[in-house]
């Protein structure tokens, strides 16, 4: 897991949710409304501070040169969820609600460019290699936490909550799923795999008519080897399985914070 492309995603991810919520139109029936997506907006910025709190932070606020940092980030993050959530609530955009969005979300834009242009620097200074692997692993797993309680509790819109609350649990399934089967738990990790022997101009690739489950195996860990340490496979096949099921994708149109 690479902690600096997790949070780069995060930002264009945020970014597209600015560029997206101008534009949006308002009223019954739209699914993706200016509220939806200003709620979404919220949200999104939620899990990203508690992911950097918890993963990068939390970590350089042992070090005395990064504390006046770590305290500014904190404080102004409140801010801006504070200016967002002001304009969220103005159900009936009064006149001006634009120039007000702007002003709020270029606070947004500011904030994470002191993310990526004086936070991400200072740690990739001041940590070591191992304070910057748990980081990664800190910021993965706090993310989680924060969508299994679908988004940012009470100040959350409700309209949707069904569906990320199924969407959560469809995730989490998945994951305990292939922790399971990569753990052994479920025979996988015994399940020697194959490799069929391609017919004479066969294109590499799997089989026509091959078992889904011959590939899985063919892809799965193998079992245990003698003096391997079981605490720390658990725990790499927890992130892997972490990972792999991290339900935050990549934005359509990925492009950095200029601002």
């Amino acid at each position: 897991m690479d902690i600096w492309r997790l949070i780069e995603r995060d930002h264009a991810n945020i970014a597209q949710l600015i560029r997206e919520i101008p534009n949006a139109l308002n009223g019954p029936g739209v699914v993706r409304s200016r509220e939806r997506l200003l709620s979404d907006l919220l949200d999104e910025l939620h899990a990203h501070a508690v992911s950097v709190d918890a993963g990068l932070l939390t970590l350089l606020d042992r070090y005395a040169e990064a504390r006046a940092l770590v305290e500014g980030l904190r404080r102004e993050h409140e801010e801006v969820m504070g200016d967002l959530d002001r304009l969220a609530r103005t159900r009936r955009p009064a006149s001006g609600w634009l120039n007000t969005f702007e002003d709020v979300t270029y606070g947004v834009d500011r904030h994470l460019h002191r993310h990526w242009h004086e936070l991400v620097p200072l740690a990739r200074r001041v940590l070591s290699e191992q304070e910057i692997r748990e980081a990664a692993t800190a910021f993965v797993r706090a993310r989680s936490r924060v969508l299994r309680t679908a988004g940012r509790g009470s100040g959350a819109s409700g309209g949707s909550g069904d569906l990320v609350v199924a969407a959560v649990a469809g995730l989490a399934i998945a994951g305990a799923g292939l922790l399971a089967w990569r753990s052994g738990l479920l025979g996988g990790a015994s399940v020697p795999s194959r490799t069929p022997t391609r017919e004479r101009g066969e294109r590499d690739g799997p089989r026509r008519g091959q078992p889904l489950s011959d590939r899985a195996a063919a892809s799965a860990p193998g079992p245990r080897r003698p003096g391997e340490d079981f605490q720390a496979r658990q725990e790499r096949l927890l992130d892997e399985a972490i990972e792999e099921t991290f339900p935050a994708s990549d934005p359509i149109s990925p492009s950095r914070i200029t601002r």
